[in-house]
């Protein structure tokens, strides 16, 4: 099977390549093909337009035409709605409406909320006063965004102002989210290709900076249950990530859900869960797969030169 990952640039896309090469024919494509790590052999690093170039599909569907892939598995929120256009290729993405859903914090965070879930409570800026917010110190983040980017801990009011002046963001496209207090985790779900569920990988976070950098996957029952409920209220098809704290009294609140894969999609094909096999099933297992517990990641810088 030959398969292309975007955002060949990413933090996990050299261990991704370790660990498929031997199984299949692995190809990477990045915005920019210098951040594709040079470890991964250059005939299979490629190079495609930003997601708002208005050739960015052209030139996606070139390569996968030039290279016969069978399975495209993006990896750059930007690009996910985009790609579900290209209905001549395969790919492992959840349905359109979850993910242009789950891609905007506010509409998401509504959604889990109107399921009952134990959600943060999150509002727009644009509505905060209107709404009596009194959650401080709270979470502000941009609706549409990853890595980290622009997200901020605000302790009053006051500093609502000033996040929207430092950020350049308009009251309209960022929000506030209730902190909740407790053990984050990084869960990987992984649904076959007719949202049947097959795996829920925990992953408790130990130190992040925009990704996840030292992390160790933990069987917790609690996290598993809710990660599995949720997809079960919200089937969709494809491998996707849920972000959550887990709190000291045991109450699980998913904060973001990411339609994709994360940058620790690689220690979820170390812990013995393949997405991509799964993908290609299509019907519901007996039960859920197993995986390696106490199974840690630690990222390092490297510096090459030439």
């Amino acid at each position: 099977m030959k398969i292309l990952f975007t955002g060949g640039g990413g933090a996990g896309s050299e261990a991704i390549y370790r660990i498929l090469k031997d199984f299949y024919d692995v190809y990477f494509a990045d915005a920019d093909i210098n951040a594709i790590n040079p470890l991964i052999p250059l005939k299979r690093r490629h190079s495609i337009p930003m997601a708002n170039n208005p050739k960015f599909l052209e030139g996606v569907k070139k390569i996968c035409d030039q290279l016969s892939i069978d399975l495209l598995i993006p990896g750059v929120d930007e690009e996910l709605a985009l790609l579900g256009e290209l209905d001549s290729v395969n790919i492992m993405l959840p349905d359109a409406d979850y993910v242009n859903t789950m891609l905007d914090k506010f509409k998401s965070s509504q959604v889990l909320s109107g399921l009952g879930l134990d959600a943060p409570v999150t509002t727009l800026i644009s509505d905060y006063k209107n709404n009596n917010w009194t959650y401080f110190p709270c979470i502000a983040k941009p609706v549409s965004g990853r890595g980290s980017r622009d997200v901020y801990i605000i302790e009053s009011a006051k500093q609502i102002s000033a996040y929207l002046s430092l950020t350049g963001i308009s009251e309209y496209k960022a929000v506030l989210q209730e902190k909740i207090v407790g053990i984050e985790y990084t869960v990987l779900v992984a649904a076959d290709s007719k949202a049947n569920l097959h795996a829920v990988v925990p992953v408790k976070i130990k130190s992040k900076k925009g990704i996840t950098i030292s992390a160790i996957t933990e069987r917790n029952l609690l996290v598993e249950e809710a990660c599995r409920n949720i997809h079960n209220l919200l089937p969709t098809r494809g491998c996707y990530n849920i972000q959550l704290i887990l709190t000291s009294d045991g109450k699980v609140f998913p904060f973001e859900i990411n339609p994709r894969i994360s940058t620790t999609f690689c220690m979820s094909l170390v812990a013995g869960v393949n997405p991509i096999d799964i993908y290609s099933q299509k019907c519901a297992p007996e039960k859920l797969l197993t995986y390696k517990t106490g199974l840690k990641l630690q990222r390092y810088w490297t510096n090459d030169f030439s």
